[in-house]
């Protein structure tokens, strides 16, 4: 892609917010269906608190990456670190929430996994996939480009319903 400009760091925020937005979603609705919580709607929630979370944490783990690529970790490492960052940024927020508001939105002390509440240490697995999956993904946030100095061709009159 040609032309326009790189998202700043503001851009990039929101696009990562959205992302994890967007993922949580899709976790919370294919969990709930597989524990029976939910059904076949599927239907994933999130909370307003977690577009600061995630657009600050992926920001933060884009920084952690180029430091671990020019350290020269392998790929499979990156995911493992990425995966302690996350379970430290979900514990950290979490915690911060319950010190500013007085709870936090998500609650695990149901889980036997559970560390005051905060983290499941049985997700470790999903964040392990989340560091892996992350590299691509930043990658193409990186590369999200707006103000693109070619205009778009107008469609063809006709082609399209008025």
């Amino acid at each position: 892609m040609s032309g326009g400009e790189r998202l700043g760091l503001v851009g990039k925020f929101i696009a990562y917010g959205l992302v994890g937005w967007c993922i949580e979603c899709c976790f919370t609705s294919v969990m709930d269906l597989a524990s029976g919580a939910g059904d076949l709607r599927l239907k994933g929630y999130s909370y307003l608190w977690m577009h600061p979370i995630w657009g600050v944490g992926l920001l933060l783990g884009e920084h952690l990456l180029g430091l671990m690529q020019r350290a020269g970790l392998s790929r499979v490492t990156r995911a493992f670190v990425a995966m302690a960052v996350c379970f430290t940024v979900e514990y950290v927020s979490g915690a911060l929430l319950v010190a500013a508001i007085g709870r936090c939105p998500w609650d695990y002390s149901v889980s036997p996994w559970n560390v005051n509440g905060l983290i499941r240490l049985d997700y470790a697995p999903f964040w392990l996939l989340g560091g892996w999956i992350y590299e691509p993904l930043a990658r193409f946030i990186r590369g999200i480009r707006i103000f693109a100095r070619e205009p778009e061709a107008e469609p063809t009159p006709g082609l399209w319903p008025s």
